[in-house]
């Protein structure tokens, strides 16, 4: 719930030097043709918002990059983001529809909004109009504050710092995908003098025939050849991404690089794939378990036999005794 403190602070957007343009921002397309219907005579002198919708929609967007990139406003208190790439990602959580309708209803909005002649209309609980309202508020200041984004700017910050970090402290909650393909990739591209080509091939596993092998080779520059293979085609491709990351990225790399352009040999960086030695270590581990499982039920076999037959026995000793019982009888 949000305190009293943080509602004052949001209802500075509501301060409006021309009260005219808070009223059209306010007045949706169908309540003006409802109304006109009925009252022709009378026409609302202010027209409709679609036109402040669009241009709030603009002007989220331009602030959302403008406090993110210029302003580091999200990453005082986060310290999230490390690159352009997170903060276009991010983008779309920040700026959900539920947040603008969220942070509408905060500004008391809900009340304000001329939807429909009918006051009893559920359109008010409506979350894309409720985010509509706000957009629409925000491209109205532009006017009333003569198109001066400075003074637009110090508005909207208020409004952002709520939405960014309500947004940012649930994202928190959840772990952050590994995109180590994406990462090289955004890499080579800040690096022009660098380039990578991909290639794979299936193979037969000598041992298992039913079984494919995927290989995968990335090389860099067109001399520095890494390479990788494994059963799982994704895992592997994700390895071998993930070695030329950190190769590029070593402070190495470069004499790496100089020594393979004047030597033109193939210094590949290849090695038993991760996920062959692991899958090596996980069947080692299920056999492992399986022959003691099994060397269990041979030993609990074993008991079993020699239980029954000690039963057998004495069960045998039972009966004579009964016999010479019954003899003396």
């Amino acid at each position: 719930m949000q305190s009293n403190k943080d509602n004052l602070s949001l209802e500075i957007l509501l301060g409006f030097q021309y009260p005219e343009l808070f009223t059209k921002a306010m007045t949706f397309k169908q309540f003006h043709q409802e109304y006109t219907a009925r009252n022709k005579d009378n026409p609302l002198k202010y027209g409709i918002n679609e036109n402040f919708i669009e241009l709030g929609q603009d002007l989220i967007e331009f602030y959302y990059n403008d406090f993110f990139t210029y302003q580091d406003l999200p990453n005082k208190t986060h310290k999230i983001f490390k690159t352009y790439s997170d903060i276009r990602k991010q983008k779309q959580l920040v700026l959900s529809e539920k947040n603008l309708a969220d942070t509408a209803v905060q500004l008391g909005l809900k009340t304000q909004m001329l939807i429909s002649i009918n006051p009893n209309s559920e359109l008010k609980n409506n979350q894309k109009i409720l985010a509509q309202a706000l957009k629409a508020i925000i491209g109205a200041q532009y006017f009333d504050k003569k198109k001066d984004l400075n003074i637009l700017r110090d508005l909207l910050q208020v409004v952002f710092q709520e939405i960014i970090k309500k947004s940012l402290d649930e994202a928190m909650g959840f772990p952050q995908q590994e995109n180590i393909k994406g990462d090289f990739k955004e890499f080579i591209d800040k690096h022009p003098e660098l380039s990578y080509k991909l290639s794979y091939q299936e193979l037969k596993n000598n041992i298992e025939l039913n079984q494919t092998i995927y290989e995968y080779e990335l090389k860099i520059n067109d001399i520095l050849p890494i390479k990788r293979s494994g059963k799982q085609k994704k895992a592997v491709e994700k390895e071998v991404f993930k070695v030329a990351l950190e190769l590029v990225k070593s402070d190495k790399f470069q004499q790496i690089l100089d020594d393979s352009m004047r030597s033109q040999l193939d210094q590949s960086f290849d090695g038993p794939s991760h996920q062959i030695q692991d899958s090596i270590v996980i069947e080692s581990q299920v056999s492992s378990k399986f022959h003691q499982q099994f060397s269990f039920v041979q030993q609990f076999s074993l008991m079993d036999q020699s239980f029954q037959e000690q039963l057998q026995i004495n069960e045998q000793d039972e009966d004579k005794k009964q016999i010479e019982r019954s003899l003396k009888y």
